[in-house]
């Protein structure tokens, strides 16, 4: 019998590392880094893909094994983390969650990787290989998600302007949010909820409780205040110079979380982020999904 597991999807520059952090606070989950555990269908696929085109992305794997296997995130355990996974190559994405479930029982596993939407396959896998999980797609308003998504590509200035170059952030939005509510369709209702990621960090108590509820998870009020400080997971800041990320560099860099009220904007809005159509604004579908995602006039947010 396999364990319980939480499984966050959701398209990049939605809140997820923060609110993942956050719910890890609570008594009765445990929030591992970026692990990208459905992009293969093997271990040693997933590996040898990222070596290839983002190593980067092996960091929070290789920390959640240093953590769990080796006691500590230091220079040395990644290292031996590193051996630890190409010994374990064959594992499937099922053995490689179940391993994390059992390390961190009785509390549920929370894992949030975008690769899971990304990448071509993953989300079938995730189904696949496990079917019993709990499905949370957390979303951000396409406006304010769009905006974040130009700053770390060709539309943004600086470092990582490179990344993802060649994608447009209306269409990165669209198509995760899309696939998502594509697959719910085949999940049981009790297996899956939506969540403006807006609303739980302006109403923390609130939509945190109702997630841990659906979960079938008791939330205290101890569990109200440790929730609010994402801060306090071993994973919630940079780690050992060999393996540093796991998780948006951002939230690493500042991993705090600050209460704050969100003031409404229309989908409508001007897209600013696009320099060569000034007066860019939403596709029609998008804004037909955007509608079904609980954004409309007088209802949606911004940060």
């Amino acid at each position: 019998m396999t364990r319980p597991k939480l499984i966050i999807l959701t398209c990049m520059r939605s809140y997820s590392s923060l609110i993942s952090a956050m719910l890890g606070q609570h008594s009765g989950l445990y929030t591992i880094p970026e692990i990208n555990p459905f992009v293969r269908k093997a271990l040693h696929e997933t590996t040898t893909t990222f070596k290839q085109v983002r190593p980067r992305s092996l960091d929070g794997l290789f920390r959640m094994v240093a953590e769990f296997e080796f006691g500590r995130q230091n220079y040395d355990n990644i290292i031996k983390a590193r051996d630890w996974v190409a010994e374990h190559g064959d594992w499937t994405p099922a053995q490689l969650m179940e391993y994390v479930a059992e390390k961190v029982a009785p509390r549920i596993p929370v894992e949030k990787s975008p690769s899971t939407v990304v990448v071509q396959g993953a989300l079938d896998y995730a189904l696949q290989f496990c079917p019993d999980a709990y499905f949370l797609h957390l979303h951000r308003h396409p406006v304010s998600t769009t905006a974040s998504i130009a700053k770390i590509t060709r539309y943004g200035e600086g470092k990582g302007v490179t990344r993802a170059s060649h994608l447009d952030p209306e269409t990165s939005w669209y198509d995760a949010n899309k696939a998502i509510m594509d697959l719910s369709e085949q999940l049981p209702e009790d297996r899956f909820i939506s969540v403006r990621g807006e609303d739980v960090l302006s109403d923390p108590d609130r939509y945190l409780s109702m997630i841990c509820d659906w979960l079938g998870l008791v939330t205290s009020a101890q569990d109200l205040d440790d929730m609010r400080h994402p801060e306090r997971s071993p994973f919630s800041k940079y780690g050992p110079t060999n393996a540093p990320f796991g998780g948006d560099p951002n939230f690493l860099k500042d991993p705090i979380f600050s209460q704050r009220p969100i003031p409404a904007l229309p989908l409508d809005a001007v897209l600013h982020w696009e320099p060569d159509q000034p007066d860019r604004r939403l596709r029609p579908d998008t804004v037909a999904l955007s509608i079904q995602l609980g954004y409309g006039e007088g209802t949606e947010l911004q940060v």
